[in-house]
């Protein structure tokens, strides 16, 4: 009989990689320079994550800035004061390249609204995550497909505007064990169709509705360097289907590293709540802050999370937009003590983050987000899978762009650091 435990040990053992040797071949480790930038690996006209700048060869922290198009997200999220379709608006931007008209965005809604069906979902098929039950119903798309693997801008183009579309309904199905065929309220923005379904009728205010739509559109896309996008971008130099290189990134997002960043966050703070309640008090927060450090509160990983982030230094863009749709709901919701606890502690983290790591940092997407969807009443389960479904706008973005102009198959290259056998 094979002794398996033997082979687990010798496989650790004899396939352990010495952290080293990464500098010593000058090999990227994560794609990432020695201070911590990204390895630039491609060109992009859709977005752009500016944290900071260098002036006379020094790194100087500024105010972050997420761009769409050109377009600033502050100023994105202010134009859907008039309209009840930010996402869409940022979908549009994204897909097309350019701000749509009042007539292009309605047109646009409409198309969305009516592409949208569920198809043959199996709401019963047994997966014990979400995500995973929604990349099997993408690729069933695939099959569904007259001509699946057509590979004109257009048809990719209108493949990726029927999956952004159906993304919400397959998820929602599986999500509630019910097939949901079309948007109950054709009128309304994805974002408050989404509202909609979750709560199983028409209640909820226009505070609430807003704040899953600026949700949606900070979510449509963070530049071509992240890991979903990236995996998007992998799959698409290989001319591949659109279908699948969106399962492919959905599959990434799953991560807890990625996607699923916002439910530890929220975990987090909840077992903040549980420790020391609602308080304001920096002496307090600090205190839970350093035990978080020293690996002495919640999971003992010695982290912070919603905290730091690979490219804002000085502030996250989309924190800020979120910190402030949060505060206006909570003001109606009666969460301003919890509210303010965050603030605090957002404030007693970046300090303790100052005095023990001698890091200058910011809060990231997920300190607030996912107070935002609690706040809203939704299941954390649905966490990762809002922040997908928005996602998709940018995937299709992106595929469709690096459809069009890489046209060489990504092939990076490894250094090979195992025994060889004497000749």
């Amino acid at each position: 009989m094979i002794n398996l435990q033997a082979l687990y040990k010798e496989y650790e053992d004899d396939n352990h990689i010495d952290s080293s040797l990464y500098a010593k071949y000058r090999v990227k480790s994560g794609l990432r320079n020695e201070n911590g930038t990204g390895v630039k690996v491609g060109l992009t006209k859709i977005s752009d994550v500016v944290g900071y700048e260098y002036s006379n060869g020094n790194k100087v922290h500024i105010d972050g800035r997420l761009i769409y198009r050109g377009n600033d997200i502050d100023d994105l999220v202010a134009m859907r004061k008039d309209t009840p379709f930010g996402f869409e608006l940022s979908a549009f931007l994204l897909i097309f390249g350019k701000l749509p008209t009042h007539r292009q965005l309605l047109d646009f809604h409409k198309e969305l609204i009516k592409m949208a069906d569920a198809h043959n979902v199996d709401i019963h098929y047994q997966t014990s995550n979400l995500l995973n039950a929604i990349q099997i119903e993408v690729l069933k798309l695939y099959g569904e497909d007259i001509d699946p693997d057509s590979d004109t801008l257009e048809e990719r183009m209108l493949k990726g505007m029927y999956i952004l579309a159906s993304m919400p309904l397959l998820m929602l199905s599986h999500y509630k064990k019910e097939k949901i065929t079309h948007y109950p309220l054709p009128d309304k923005g994805i974002a408050e169709n989404v509202l909609c379904i979750i709560r199983q009728n028409t209640h909820y205010t226009q505070k609430e509705a807003s704040l899953l739509d600026i949700l949606f559109m900070l979510h449509a896309d963070h530049g071509g360097g992240n890991n979903s996008t990236f995996t998007n971008v992998v799959m698409s130099s290989t001319g591949t289907d659109i279908y699948s290189c969106i399962s492919a990134a959905l599959g990434s997002l799953k991560g807890p590293r990625h996607g699923g960043a916002n439910i530890k966050t929220s975990a987090m703070f909840d077992a903040i709540f549980d420790e020391i309640g609602t308080t304001s008090d920096q002496k307090v927060l600090r205190k839970i802050a350093k035990r978080l450090l020293d690996h002495d509160f919640f999971d003992n990983a010695g982290l912070i999370y919603g905290i730091g982030h690979a490219i804002y230094t000085k502030s996250d863009p989309r924190c800020q937009v979120i910190k402030k749709a949060c505060k206006e709901l909570a003001q109606e919701k009666g969460e301003l003590e919890k509210y303010n606890c965050l603030c605090a502690f957002e404030k007693a983290a970046l300090y303790q983050m100052r005095k023990q790591k001698h890091i200058e940092t910011c809060a990231n997407v997920d300190f607030y987000s996912g107070f935002a969807y609690s706040m809203l009443g939704i299941d954390k389960a649905l966490y990762t899978p809002l922040f997908g479904m928005a996602r998709t706008a940018g995937w299709v973005a992106h595929h469709l762009e690096n459809r069009q102009n890489n046209r060489k198959l990504i092939r990076p290259a490894n250094v090979y650091v195992g025994k060889r056998k004497e000749d």
